[in-house]
């Protein structure tokens, strides 16, 4: 079952990188806004469902609150720093790069969890990394963009693992629905204090329905898969086929043509890695 899930989540992100990029390129929105709008996509369902799930309360106690909180603050480092990889990077290239969390999710999978990863699965995750670090030593990047798209595949890590604990001990609908407002409204706070130019998103509003659209079923998809029995480690390398898709999605979307062959054979590379990765799952 978690499979649908995930794969939802794989399709949603592939067209959340596309659409971010398009609309973070060229300073068309602010970034920081999209970060707040990103984190918003996340808490409209959370509106809903915080009043029709049944939310148990206790389990915010003592020993859960510190893995909560720190959730909560690498989600907001995550979402702007993915806002700005995402401005100054390539959604292709910023793809390879935001794989790297295939080793980060493992590693803290592996520590923290206690999930295994057999040697086939290793190596799948290897080519894929050795795929983005091809075409970052090919291709001219600028260093914020690869320091963008490092902490955002870092990041991401954290919450995943930190997800999956949460999860585990609170229930899905009591950590996911009250996290997601709370996030949200954190964001939005920043955006306000530091007087960002919000009326720029609403100029074009086709791109706003969309990025909110595939970033909610993009995060609702993974964060199911967790609560369904997905290891991290496992959602995590199917996740990063998006290192696949949006190079694709990027050349017939939004015209990045250039590397194209370097593009090609990283893909290819990532591919051969994520199906050494079912074959070990």
């Amino acid at each position: 079952m978690w499979t649908i899930t995930i794969i939802a989540h794989l399709i949603c992100n592939t067209g959340n990188n596309i659409v971010l990029r398009y609309a973070s390129s060229d300073r068309k929105i602010d970034t920081l806004v999209l970060a707040a709008v990103t984190s918003t996509a996340v808490a409209v369902p959370a509106v809903f469902g915080i009043f029709i799930a049944e939310i148990e309360w206790g389990a915010y106690n003592t020993q859960n609150m510190p893995p909560y909180v720190f959730c909560t603050v690498i989600a907001i480092i995550y979402y702007i720093v993915y806002a700005k990889a995402l401005e100054k990077t390539e959604a292709s290239i910023f793809s390879f790069i935001y794989s790297f969390r295939i080793g980060f999710a493992t590693f803290f999978g592996i520590v923290f969890l206690g999930e295994s990863m057999t040697p086939l699965g290793m190596m799948g995750g290897a080519l894929i990394f050795l795929a983005g670090v091809f075409l970052i030593k090919r291709s001219v990047i600028q260093p914020a963009g690869i320091l963008f798209s490092l902490l955002s595949a870092l990041s991401i890590s954290l919450i995943n693992i930190t997800e999956k604990h949460l999860i585990t001990v609170m229930g899905f609908a009591t950590f996911m629905f009250p996290w997601s407002l709370i996030t949200a409204g954190l964001m939005w706070i920043i955006v306000l204090i530091l007087k960002r130019p919000v009326s720029k998103l609403f100029k074009d509003i086709k791109v706003f329905i969309v990025l909110m659209t595939v970033r909610c079923i993009s995060a609702y998809g993974f964060t199911l898969s967790l609560a369904l029995g997905a290891f991290v480690s496992i959602a995590t390398y199917i996740s990063s086929l998006n290192c696949v898709t949006t190079p694709i999605a990027a050349l017939l979307i939004l015209k990045e043509k250039e590397n194209l062959r370097k593009k090609l054979i990283a893909g290819a590379t990532a591919l051969i890695g994520i199906t050494l990765i079912f074959l070990a799952s």
